[in-house]
């Protein structure tokens, strides 16, 4: 038998070993769980002292779990984090309901980016993908404190209404509100000098937190304001109205939705999207019904007979009644989708309706 060469088997060894080291490397993020914060701080401030990243996730969050089987696994993202100690935090376990009141945790997923002493340097919420996510963690480790970056920036440009707005919304993220409120009242008063579409998302941000204080009628207030601003087309008037009547929908503000619609249709009588929003929103609230169908009428044509358009179209007509219109608007509907189960289902609907009622008036519009 032939005797292996020293030099290959010192070859193999390697292999041997690297294959090991490899092995022993982790397949995804080392989170720690179900430890104390200050015993996570105190293990950061460990020589050498690390920052601290953590995710405060649910496990009926389905974003959290697209973060642990498309981010947290790959190479590049557990080779950035390696300095960092990383901490999840499942918000719904009772010992953790402290931490989740102390960093005003509201959405899911949000990652909070700490110094070693556990204080927050900056945060970021929602799903990221992977090149995202390494973006945003490179960033943070560039800015460090972007409070204190964005604050003395601030200082400098004191009515630049873009650093006025992020500045009140990290604010509000945080759960200072007495700041986040001053700043957002401050760019309220740049509206007839300032970006209107920023100065329009301070305004929504104000809304959004006296909605959550329970003032509801200050809510709907600053929106229909925000609506006001756009009288003549500008370049940003139909993202920052959209933006609103968006707003208005998740405050149950029909008549402030109808009113933004309308000032969408003034800005462009052929926009497909404000003349249907203005149906639907009619149609939910059994308001201005005939106006509506005309306008439906009308999105219907702008937007080339879209499906949804002319399904939203029969629901309207349904509302007032005329089922027969109902029914031939949904049958166009079908048409484009014929595999739409909930289109076939209404369209039985108003079937049925016009089989209890066979003497309905068939000559309104």
């Amino acid at each position: 038998m032939k005797k292996i060469p020293q030099r290959l088997l010192a070859v193999l060894a390697l292999l041997i070993l690297a294959g090991n080291l490899r092995a022993a490397e982790p397949d995804r993020v080392p989170w720690l769980e179900d430890v104390p914060f200050p015993e996570v701080v105190s293990r950061a401030r460990t020589e050498p002292a690390r920052p601290i990243l953590i995710d405060f996730y649910a496990r009926w969050c389905k974003p959290c779990k697209l973060l642990d089987v498309m981010v947290y696994n790959e190479e590049e993202v557990i080779t950035e984090l390696r300095d960092v100690l990383t901490f999840k935090v499942d918000i719904d376990k009772p010992e953790y309901a402290d931490l989740k009141r102390k960093f005003h945790i509201t959405v899911l997923p949000t990652l909070v980016w700490l110094d070693e002493h556990g204080r927050e340097l900056d945060r970021f919420t929602g799903y990221q993908n992977k090149d995202e996510f390494l973006a945003l963690v490179r960033s943070i480790r560039q800015d460090g404190d972007i409070l204190h970056q964005l604050s003395a920036r601030q200082a400098q440009r004191p009515e630049d209404p873009g650093l006025l707005f992020e500045l009140a919304r990290r604010h509000a993220e945080r759960g200072d509100t007495v700041r986040a409120q001053v700043l957002y009242r401050r760019l309220m008063g740049l509206r007839f000098r300032g970006d209107s579409k920023v100065v329009t998302d301070g305004m929504l941000g104000l809304a959004a937190m006296e909605e959550k204080a329970g003032r509801h009628e200050q809510a709907r207030g600053l929106a229909r304001r925000a609506a006001a601003m756009y009288s003549a087309p500008d370049s940003t008037a139909r993202a920052a109205l959209m933006a609103v009547a968006e707003f208005q929908y998740s405050l149950r503000d029909t008549g402030g939705v109808l009113g933004t619609y309308r000032a969408l249709i003034d800005l462009d009588e052929t926009d497909p999207m404000a003349l249907a929003g203005y149906m639907r929103a009619a149609t939910l609230a059994g308001r201005d019904l005939e106006q509506a169908t005309r306008y439906g009428l009308r999105a219907s044509v702008y937007s080339n007979q879209d499906a949804r358009v002319m399904a939203d179209l029969a629901r309207c007509y349904a509302r007032r009644d005329l089922y027969h219109k109902a029914r031939r608007w949904m049958d166009k509907a079908l048409q484009k989708d014929p595999d739409n189960r909930v289109y076939q289902a209404e369209r039985d609907g108003f079937v049925r309706e016009l089989e209890q009622r066979p003497w309905q008036n068939r000559g309104r519009r």
